[in-house]
């Protein structure tokens, strides 16, 4: 495991999981972009965590600290415990992923005397109360500068928004959206390894029409609608079959959705897979599912519209500014299982559109979404506004 606090430019990321999600595969392209620019970079997990995903940080080239806190232990055992880390490694940045509880890496990170603090935030502000705004503003005033993932969550949380330009940056603005980063060329290349009839023939579905939907099961990634939806799909195409990818809370109650619906040879549940797994697994869908109550990008949506994938998802947050509707797939409103049922039917029943969109899809993701435009943003954001943190004393 690397040390923080060497020669160079050091960086801590600090997050309070370390899970298989969206989130995390940010923070594996942050790591990413910081390692190829020479920055030594260490991710520092407060709670709980993923081994694998682990891995995957430590092979990104960053090392990685585990804390093991218990969260019934407060939020002041976290304060304390993230000053008594930050003054003995001396970080020169910290970059705080804005996940509850954001708030207090941040108040952390100054009180050890950081003085280059960024802060990401993921998710929208429209679900949250005038409380969380509050704590969230009052953090963006203490951070160097702090970033949103979609103009829309930018929007939600402060009122207005503005794509961070590494060109013409504005010095005198504290928040900006940075678009999540999708790699459409590994995407591709792992999709182009596959023999998609080898995979349909392993997995049980040859001849079939397969819906993928991808992401935690629970309640606010709106899989119960999917399954909904899905007892309409196979009345119009009724060889369609559903890959559930994920694990999470919600597992049985869907479970028990499917049977209550007689739809169990309609659904098949292939649990928590690894992201190089689920990009095999775009090369036999024919339409992925993003039924989200509320995203803040859609990072599920992009990353198959870079695999060539139509999309169908919610009109909500961020999905509304990747998906472009009726062109790299469909919006429908968040709830509505008919609409979601006839979006699905329609690129199920229809190649050539299915094909032009997923086509479309994958040129706007390479336009607006790339991982050279993440990193173009990020490394002027370093750039710009690093201040080197001096040695601090152990008080």
């Amino acid at each position: 495991m690397r040390e923080i606090g060497q020669k160079g430019i050091s960086v801590l990321i600090g997050s309070p999981v370390l899970l298989m999600g969206g989130t995390e595969m940010q923070m594996l392209n942050l790591v990413s972009v910081l390692v190829r620019a020479a920055y030594r970079v260490t991710v520092c997990c407060y709670y709980e965590y993923d081994v694998e995903m682990v891995s995957l940080m430590e092979s990104a080239g960053a090392g990685v600290i585990l804390m093991k806190y218990a969260r019934s232990r407060g939020q002041w055992y976290l304060v304390k415990g993230l000053i008594k880390l930050l003054k003995t490694g001396r970080p020169d940045i910290v970059h705080v992923q804005y996940v509850a509880p954001g708030f207090v890496p941040v108040v952390a990170a100054r009180l050890a005397g950081i003085r280059t603090i960024f802060a990401t935030v993921h998710q929208p502000g429209r679900t949250y109360g005038w409380k969380a705004k509050l704590l969230l503003r009052t953090a963006a005033k203490l951070c160097t500068a702090f970033f949103c993932v979609s103009k829309s969550t930018e929007e939600s949380w402060f009122g207005d928004s503005q794509l961070f330009d590494p060109g013409h940056s504005d010095k005198k603005r504290r928040h900006f959206t940075i678009y999540n980063a999708v790699n459409a060329e590994r995407i591709g290349r792992i999709v182009k390894s596959v023999d998609p009839e080898e995979m349909k023939k392993v997995l049980g579905i040859s001849g079939k029409k397969i819906i993928g939907v991808i992401g935690r099961l629970r309640w606010e990634k709106g899989q119960e609608i999917l399954i909904d939806a899905l007892q309409q799909v196979v009345k119009i195409v009724p060889y369609a079959v559903l890959l559930v990818v994920g694990d999470g809370p919600d597992k049985e109650k869907l479970r028990k959705r499917v049977e209550d619906l007689k739809l169990g040879n309609h659904v098949k549940w292939l649990g928590q897979k690894s992201p190089e797994e689920v990009y095999k697994l775009y090369s036999i869908m024919d339409v992925v599912a993003v039924p989200s109550r509320f995203e803040g990008f859609g990072l599920t949506a992009a990353e198959a519209m870079a695999a060539g994938v139509p999309v169908v998802a919610t009109r909500v947050d961020g999905l509304s500014e990747v998906v472009e509707d009726g062109v790299s797939g469909y919006l429908v409103d968040s709830g509505d299982s008919y609409g979601l049922a006839q979006a699905m039917s329609d690129l199920l029943s229809s190649h050539e559109k299915a094909r032009d969109m997923g086509r479309e899809g994958y040129k706007r993701v390479c336009e607006q979404f790339s991982f050279e435009k993440f990193s173009n943003s990020v490394r002027a954001v370093y750039r710009e506004n690093i201040e080197v943190t001096p040695f601090i004393r152990e008080i």
